[in-house]
């Protein structure tokens, strides 16, 4: 199986940086297990020959001549790859590198912040020649390791999230104006009385959401009521997710909201986990969506897809933030590694967001003020 593989390799009918069909399919054309092909891949991997990435596939290493001139090694950190969102950054990273012929190499940290801290402490000692990082909500531990690995001058980019007082190059979606167009379409409904469910506003994402669902208060008149912001506590949700339950945490804090509010109401929350436990308060306290409870959620993944109703999100632009990075990346890779962070010139690319308006907020009562 393997000399297959190789063979095709060497005829050029699998070039450096092509990834391989899965394992079903390279399977049934040889007839024979997924468990031999899985060993002749494990092989070609220890000879250097294959590179996989979890959760996206294999592909084939390019040659050493062509890695040493052309091709470049990049790494992803990522926060938990079990996201919908930052597995489509990842994906749009891997297309973008693959495109050039390079590698990347992935560390997926799993919700697990003191991996996450390690993954980012060895990045500039993994072999790669800078990084993508999509860093955790704020925990102060992954901050400080983000502060002491740009001091040492490696390359990299952050992604979707900016802690307070790192500065560096950037790409992140419209996150107030994709709040502003949700909660917008929550009061256009007819719905007076929104609530926003999110954690703490401790890095620039969720700020901005917030300041997206105030601004659509001021646009229509109207001041948002602070007694109206549920927040999430991020331990509780920390927990949630090391119990793969990660609608759990939103389910708790939304259940007494829902129970002793004044129905019909409605709710924005910052990502579809958090909007998956509304979903399932509601259930429980035997409420509609969205005649009782309206939704709205932040970022389209196959969990609002599955929900019944259908939910109501903001999809952002996955791909196009991952080949945004790799492109800012490659800019400082070859401008040079300046030791002062702060006589860098960084540049922030914000990616426009759609909101993809479903059966969860529409009203059949209230037509479109």
């Amino acid at each position: 199986m393997a000399d297959a593989i190789r063979k095709r390799v060497v005829a050029g009918s699998l070039t450096g940086g092509a990834k391989l069909p899965p394992l079903r399919q390279i399977a049934e054309e040889f007839d024979v297990s997924t468990m031999t092909v899985r060993q002749a891949l494990r092989l070609l991997e220890q000879e250097g020959q294959v590179y996989r990435i979890a959760g996206v596939g294999a592909f084939v290493r390019p040659p050493q001549s062509d890695r040493t001139t052309a091709g470049r090694m990049l790494a992803f950190s990522a926060t938990d790859l079990r996201s919908a969102f930052e597995m489509g950054v990842a994906r749009g990273i891997e297309r973008a590198c693959l495109q050039r012929g390079w590698a990347i190499q992935i560390l997926d940290a799993g919700h697990d912040v003191e991996l996450e801290t390690r993954n980012i402490g060895r990045l500039a000692d993994c072999g790669s020649q800078g990084a993508i990082i999509l860093p955790t909500w704020g925990d102060p531990r992954c901050v400080m390791s983000l502060f002491a690995l740009q001091s040492t001058g490696f390359p990299i980019v952050v992604a979707d999230r900016m802690p307070p007082g790192l500065k560096a190059d950037f790409v992140e979606s419209d996150h107030e104006g994709g709040a502003f167009q949700a909660t917008s379409c929550l009061l256009r409904r007819g719905h007076d009385r929104v609530f926003i469910l999110t954690p703490p506003p401790q890095v620039s994402s969720l700020a901005a959401r917030i300041q997206g669902y105030q601004r659509a208060f001021r646009a229509r008149g109207m001041e948002p009521d602070p007694a109206r912001m549920i927040w999430l506590d991020p331990g509780v949700q920390e927990r949630a997710f090391r119990q793969e339950r990660p609608w759990l945490g939103s389910y708790e804090a939304v259940l007494p909201v829902l129970r002793e509010n004044r129905r019909p109401l409605a709710v924005f929350a910052v990502d579809p986990y958090l909007a998956w436990g509304v979903y399932e308060a509601a259930r429980e306290l035997g409420l509609r969506i969205p005649e009782d409870v309206a939704i709205a959620g932040f970022d389209d993944c196959e969990i609002t897809l599955a929900m019944q109703p259908p939910m109501t999100v903001v999809a952002q632009r996955t791909d196009e933030i991952g080949r945004i990075a790799v492109e800012l990346l490659d800019r400082r890779i070859r401008a040079g590694a300046a030791r002062d962070p702060h006589r860098r010139d960084y540049q922030h690319v914000v990616v426009d967001t759609e909101l993809i308006e479903r059966e969860s907020t529409h009203r059949p009562d209230v037509s479109d003020r």
